[in-house]
């Protein structure tokens, strides 16, 4: 299904939750985690948590609710038309870790890490990734760096960020992200596209937090035949699209997986998360599908 395909590489994900069977149909259930989770952490980072227990700051970026990449639907299939140097220009700005510590006393320092990761992509010969090492000197001085100006970045102000610009922007993808979502669900009801549940070993997972009134959901970016999701979408039970993206704005490395944010309504019930591949199946296009109870209050 070449039309189909984004170019990606897929990487680990997590094992599938718990379901039942109702009226034929394959419901699972949210889980409720009081921990720390993938949009929790990554949301809040901190001069402390930015450093891992290597003294080395891991590549983490918040996980979307719109992602920058949105896909166009085409008579050939599905394809963006964003390359791979817009959509990590549009990933950098979105940042909240880049806009944090790119600037202020530790911006020098963490724009020469940031471009020496850039510089190693891949793994060595024993599966660590090169960027530990070949930019270790950077990553050093910046957990230095971060620790003697930690009252600094621990102001909020010092973010970097603009809160309009990003309502003026989330509500741009929002609107783009709408319009693809109906066109898939126009095809679903037309038939154009199939429409069936996650088989069990790719069923994504759903992680809420009533306290925040947020949630994560996690999906597998690879199939067992090797096939690399293109994109996700989540629904509420009214239709309403909660959150959408695309392999490359979902991937949140080897730790957690594919992942999309999105907001808990007090009046939300359940919520649907569909997701399609890049199978090898002709001019084919399969949608799958779960829906999730939202737990009680």
């Amino acid at each position: 299904m070449t039309p189909y395909r984004l170019a990606s590489s897929a990487r680990r994900c997590f094992p599938s939750t718990a379901s039942i069977t109702a009226g034929g149909a394959c419901i699972g259930l949210l889980i409720y985690s009081p921990a720390s989770s993938c949009a929790t952490e990554a949301a809040n980072p901190s001069p402390t948590s930015a450093i891992n227990s290597s003294g080395r700051p891991p590549r983490r970026r918040r996980p979307p609710v719109f992602g920058s990449s949105v896909p166009i639907i085409t008579s050939r299939g599905i394809s963006t038309t964003m390359t791979t140097t817009s959509i990590e220009t549009v990933d950098r700005e979105d940042c909240p870790l880049c806009k944090k510590f790119g600037s202020g006393p530790c911006g020098k320092v963490f724009q020469q890490w940031l471009s020496c990761t850039d510089a190693n992509p891949g793994k060595d010969e024993s599966g660590e990734p090169l960027h530990l090492t070949k930019c270790a000197i950077f990553a050093e001085k910046l957990a230095v760096c971060i620790d003697t100006n930690a009252e600094y970045y621990a102001n909020d102000e010092n973010d970097g960020s603009t809160e309009d610009v990003d309502a003026t922007n989330n509500s741009e993808l929002k609107d783009a992200w709408s319009d693809f979502v109906r066109e898939m669900e126009d095809g679903i009801k037309g038939h154009q596209y199939k429409l069936q549940s996650f088989p069990e070993k790719l069923q994504p997972t759903i992680h809420v937090k009533l306290s925040s009134k947020m949630g994560a959901s996690y999906f597998k970016p690879q199939m067992e035949n090797g096939a690399s999701i293109i994109s996700a979408y989540i629904l509420d039970d009214r239709g309403n699209v909660l959150a959408a993206g695309a392999k490359d704005d979902m991937d949140m490395g080897s730790r957690f997986g594919c992942v999309l944010r999105f907001e808990v309504s007090d009046r939300m019930q359940s919520a649907t998360c569909r997701a399609i591949y890049d199978e090898e199946s002709g001019s084919d296009v399969t949608v799958y599908s779960k829906t999730f109870l939202v737990p009680k209050r």
